[in-house]
């Protein structure tokens, strides 16, 4: 004679089948926050490299601006820089710099602040 499995346990839920699944669910979260944070202190773009004298163009938009720095004779090349000042927090800091018409600032913490003036390179 054959002995039976008691009933109640095939009607019970595998508590491993769930631990294994809420552990792939909580890998999946921490793993996209990872590459969120990670892209937003690694993207980069030339904002940091330009000087005065440098022209640039912004490849993004005017609240979120992507700056790829251009020869000045390119005909993408938009802006112009006109003064780089480090330390400096605002655009305010332009409004003494002749011919501004605009600034790129970066304020952030564990980076180095700074404000370019800029001006159309169009002409």
């Amino acid at each position: 004679m054959t002995t039976l499995p008691p009933l109640g346990d095939s009607l019970q839920p595998d508590h491993r089948l769930r631990r294994i699944w809420m552990f792939v669910g909580v890998a999946v979260v921490v793993c996209v926050a990872a590459f969120l944070i990670n892209r937003q202190f690694t993207t980069e773009d030339d904002h940091t490299k330009v000087a005065a004298g440098d022209c640039f163009e912004n490849t993004g938009s005017d609240k979120e601006p992507r700056i790829k720095k251009r020869d000045c004779g390119d005909p993408q090349a938009e802006y112009k820089a006109l003064k780089k000042m480090d330390g400096a927090v605002t655009g305010l800091a332009c409004s003494d710099v002749e011919g501004a018409t605009g600034a790129l600032t970066q304020i952030s913490y564990g980076k180095k602040s700074f404000v370019v003036c800029y001006t159309s390179n169009r002409r």
